[in-house]
């Protein structure tokens, strides 16, 4: 959302993947060595162009892997002729490649990783020189601010689509069904689903996202596909969903859930959230860190295990007409029109005038 409203805005963005470590070797080899030395482009969407990053081993884990992993990305610029007004940076153990880039340099930080990622090492001393050396940090939670010693950081939370908010009402909503739509990896609190669904054994629940799980936790996506065995025709995972969809799936449902692992999912702002808010669906989401945001949604109901979840959601379906019209009305300032003139304040303190690069990386 945030690089199709820069195209809008006159820039161009390229857009740089999280590297495939050594292990894509088994798989793919070609494609990981073409990916090796230098940017192999494709488009995207208008404006927008993306490549594969290969390295050797995960910068995450510390030490000499974030050494290799810097000088690789390093050179990968280098030889893809990176020459940019701006340069954001995503994952913590990247930002050593940097340090001989033009122009301004960015760190957007959408997670607190050393919650995410707790096989990471040196997540503190990373942060710690972020703070130091960054021409700008952005966090998405103002909880986050704390990771970066010494800093302000400027607060952008996520947003939602416009198109989101105005698409006209198609479908009829199914009675006692929720709802799930988003990425889904370790911090999806899959017991407490479980707990839900035997709590309310008239409920249905439909998930849509992508399997996001590293290869470490491969015992906690078949743990999450299993509920499809355990509750037959209760529990459906639907994989992706395209975004012109999403108005007639968030519709149908009676209630839509964020039903995250408190611990892993501080300092997140999630898009979810807005999305389910522009269509008016009921928001129940777990305790632990939405609550703690600079952005908290109108009428969410905060729950704690699975007992108050399967009570918040049964509360929910005779809640008045005006709550959804209020939380409509609040995704409605937080469209990402909106959101993207304060990601530019931040981090450039102008409207670009010309094309303006982006090197991120997909969350791991």
């Amino acid at each position: 959302m945030l690089a199709r409203e820069l195209v809008r805005r006159g820039s161009t963005v390229d857009f740089v993947q999280a590297p495939a470590d050594v292990r894509r070797l088994r798989t793919d080899p070609a494609n990981w060595w073409q990916h090796l030395r230098r940017a192999r482009w494709a488009p995207a969407a208008p404006g927008v162009r993306v490549s594969e990053r290969s390295t050797v081993l995960p910068g995450s884990r510390g030490g000499p892997a974030e050494r290799l992993d810097a000088a690789a990305l390093r050179g990968f610029l280098r030889r893809s002729g990176w020459e940019q007004d701006l340069t954001v940076v995503m994952l913590p153990w990247e930002w050593p490649a940097t340090r001989s880039l033009g122009g301004r340099v960015v760190f957007d930080c959408t997670d607190d990783w050393a919650r995410l990622l707790r096989a990471a090492r040196g997540l503190p001393d990373q942060l710690r020189r972020i703070a130091d050396e960054a021409d700008e940090v952005v966090v998405v939670n103002r909880v986050l601010a704390d990771l970066f010693p010494g800093r302000e950081p400027v607060v952008v939370p996520n947003g939602t689509d416009e198109a989101l908010v105005c698409a006209p009402r198609t479908a009829e909503r199914v009675d006692r069904s929720a709802v799930y739509v988003g990425s889904i990896a370790g911090r999806f609190d899959v017991d407490l689903v479980a707990g839900v669904l035997r709590a309310l054994p008239d409920w249905t629940l439909d998930v849509h996202g992508q399997l996001v799980f590293p290869q470490r936790e491969r015992a906690a996506a078949q743990r999450f596909l299993s509920l499809q065995r355990e509750f037959p025709g209760r529990f459906r995972y639907h994989g992706l969903l395209s975004r012109d969809r999403l108005p007639d799936v968030l519709d149908a449902a009676t209630v839509a859930l964020v039903p995250d692992v408190a611990r892993r999912a501080w300092g997140q702002s999630s898009m979810k959230t807005y999305d389910y808010c522009s269509r008016g669906v009921p928001v129940v989401a777990t305790a632990g860190h939405l609550e703690h945001s600079s952005d908290v949604p109108p009428h969410t109901y905060v729950v704690t295990g699975p007992g108050e979840m399967a009570a918040a959601m049964q509360s929910a379906v005779d809640e008045p007409v005006a709550l959804a019209k209020e939380r409509i009305g609040w995704a409605a300032d937080r469209t990402w029109d909106r959101r993207t003139g304060a990601w530019l304040d931040g981090t450039l303190g102008r409207r670009p005038g010309g094309g303006a690069r982006v090197a991120t990386a997909t969350d791991p």
